[in-house]
């Protein structure tokens, strides 16, 4: 699994399989081998890639099964993509034990040309015991085992647990850990079926961040448009789903934020391939069959639609907004929005240092997102228990600016550490330009408005003790790179330039050499070299670092992209898009980037972009 773009545990990326690469998050529409509703080439031109059938039913079936052995599964769907094939987990919880044995399943799936084949897991439903959830888990990974070599398919072993999370824990790990290539998380129909998202976003979250980040996680059964933001936002890669079909046969039609009988349809939307074709008062008197077919046109769409929107919103690094946003839509995606919220500690190490658009405060609620639990976390430790705190006066600061009669007459003449009381939290006043502070955008922004320097603050007494500029910078640091970090990397004699236009820090330097930048986009540190290495001074190997081989090492030093396969340590710390040192496996230093992982992704990724270079220690054509 490639990783192209991210935001958090969302990510765009690239999955490969004996019939071609499967872009993510997609979708994998259900294919009954018996009963074809829609053709493969309409869904191809709704953007699906990859397509899901069952190996149990084309195996009872004498004609399918013949067919599957002497032409193969894709001449039989008359599809040359990727297909991945069900065991028949479902049909043997339902009906009871079936005639076929784990191995045999599997074998059959690799005979016929799976791409991705499943074992013959044990499903778990939300009534199970823990004792008998436990069970199935363990089941479950002594089938997996029963797999024990590499196969021509993809082998994919489901997450199991039923509702307790210390099991989906167990399960995602256990796994992780075998020649599985492909994590579906099973046993969740059910609560889709009871609307319990809030749930089964506990699921999702306690498999994710357990299982291997180099292999997709799917969703079993989880292919309506409502939910699937908010399943993305926690890591899912792939769906599948038949509701397209189920909810047409039923005369229901899916929308992006819920579900809607045709019977109370007036008019189509323009966007729905059924506006101009017919009216809804000629599809309601329609035959069964046609409204049938039209309707799963129309519901197949909803959903290919729902996740080009999703992926777009990845790019965009606006995918928790958009989440946030349409958790408003209904009751129980509101619910389980907030049970997200509760796992804000376990989530902040995924987000990136920064975004690309401003932060959106929407209420209370906001508070509890990622950046808010960073921020809060800092704060605790770069404040310490026990000090004086000061808290900056009203007036005196908003976002993009800070009153330069405060800095003068108040901060530099007092050691205290001061807040800003900023969107129901407090942050370190050195903070103010940085993601989010500055970026935020809320109500204040267009009924407040901005204040002039206010004639409140009251001049403190005394001498100047200490440069704002200089513990801006220093803070940052200890934000970035760890407390106590800033007073090394960014001694008293630093060097600090400032943009004559706005005001702002531009550059760093020490004796003549830059040290780092600060970035107007973000309000972050860009290190240079000279900053690196100070910064490697500091820090205990391997802390800020990541560690190439001997063979990427030269082409590092150079200025080439640090990619996952050459990195043979790092610091499990690290967070996305937070600058990194490369050094080799002696601790020297060969340049500094963009780490594109975090450190706890770094350490089961396999492949892809690991770090962004932006300064290197050698010129390109340097041997």
């Amino acid at each position: 699994m490639d990783l192209v773009h991210r935001e958090g545990l969302a990510r765009v990326g690239k999955f490969s399989t004996p019939h071609g690469v499967i872009t993510t998050p997609t979708i994998m529409p259900v294919i009954n081998p018996n009963l074809r509703i829609l053709s493969i080439d309409e869904m191809k031109k709704m953007g699906m890639e990859a397509i899901i059938t069952n190996s149990y039913i084309i195996r009872r079936n004498e004609n399918l099964r013949t067919h599957a052995q002497e032409k193969g599964l894709h001449d039989l769907i008359g599809f040359n993509g990727p297909i991945m094939t069900d065991s028949g987990t479902f049909q043997s919880y339902v009906y009871g034990d079936i005639e076929y044995g784990n191995l045999e399943i599997v074998d059959f799936q690799e005979q016929i040309g799976s791409d991705i084949s499943t074992i013959l897991d044990i499903f778990s439903v939300p009534e199970d015991t823990h004792e008998k959830a436990e069970k199935a888990v363990m089941e479950t990974y002594r089938r997996m085992n029963e797999v024990t070599t590499e196969r021509k398919t993809i082998i994919a072993g489901p997450i199991q647990g039923s509702v307790y999370n210390d099991l989906r824990e167990k399960s995602a790990r256990l796994m992780s850990g075998t020649l599985a290539g492909y994590l579906p998380i099973g046993g969740v129909v059910p609560l889709l079926e009871q609307y319990r998202y809030g749930k089964l976003c506990e699921i999702i979250i306690n498999s994710k961040i357990n299982a291997s980040f180099n292999k997709p996680i799917h969703l079993f059964g989880g292919g309506h448009p409502m939910f699937m933001g908010m399943a993305v936002l926690l890591g899912v890669d792939i769906f599948d789903s038949a509701s397209y079909v189920k909810y047409a046969r039923d005369g229901r039609m899916l929308f992006q934020e819920g579900t809607r009988d045709l019977k109370e349809i007036i008019e189509f939307p323009m966007w729905s391939p059924l506006y101009g074709k017919y009216t809804a008062r000629e599809l309601k008197e329609a035959s069964l069959d046609v409204r049938t077919r039209e309707l799963a046109r129309h519901n197949l769409f909803t959903i290919f639609m729902e996740l080009k929107e999703i992926r777009e919103r990845i790019y965009e690094q606006t995918l928790w907004q958009y989440v946030e946003e349409k958790s408003r839509a209904h009751p129980s995606l509101y619910a389980a929005f907030r049970s997200i919220l509760k796992y804000g500690e376990k989530l902040e190490p995924f987000f990136e240092l920064y975004r690309k658009p401003p932060l959106y405060y929407f209420d209370e609620l906001t508070e509890m997102n990622p950046y808010f639990t960073r921020l809060k976390k800092f704060r605790s430790i770069f404040i310490g228990s026990g000090e004086k705190v000061s808290y900056v006066p009203d007036g005196a600061w908003q976002p993009s600016r800070l009153s330069s009669r405060f800095i003068s007459e108040h901060y530099e003449k007092n050691s205290n550490p001061y807040l800003i009381k900023w969107m129901g939290i407090e942050v370190p006043v050195e903070l103010e330009e940085a993601y989010p502070v500055e970026q935020v955008i809320d109500v204040m922004h267009y009924e407040e408005g901005f204040a002039d320097d206010p004639e409140t603050v009251e001049k403190s007494e005394g001498e100047r003790v200490r440069n704002f500029d200089l513990e801006k910078i220093r803070a940052l640091c200890d934000f970035q790179f760890g407390i106590g970090t800033g007073k090394i990397v960014f001694p008293p004699e630093t060097e600090i330039v400032k943009s004559r236009a706005t005001g702002r820090i531009r550059t760093i330097s020490l004796n003549g050499k830059f040290l780092a930048t600060m970035r107007a986009h973000d309000g972050f540190l860009g290190l240079h070299i000279e900053g690196g290495k100070r910064l490697q001074s500091v820090s205990k190997y391997p802390e800020n670092r990541i560690v190439v081989d001997d063979e990427s090492a030269d082409y590092n030093a150079r200025g080439y992209n640090v990619f996952r396969k050459f990195v043979v340590d790092f610091d499990p710390n690290i967070i996305p898009l937070n600058d990194v040192i490369v050094v080799n496996s002696k601790d020297e230093l060969l340049a500094i980037g963009r780490s594109m992982m975090s450190g706890i992704e770094l350490a089961t990724y396999r492949s892809g972009l690991a770090v962004s270079v932006n300064h290197h220690t050698q010129e390109r054509g340097q041997a």
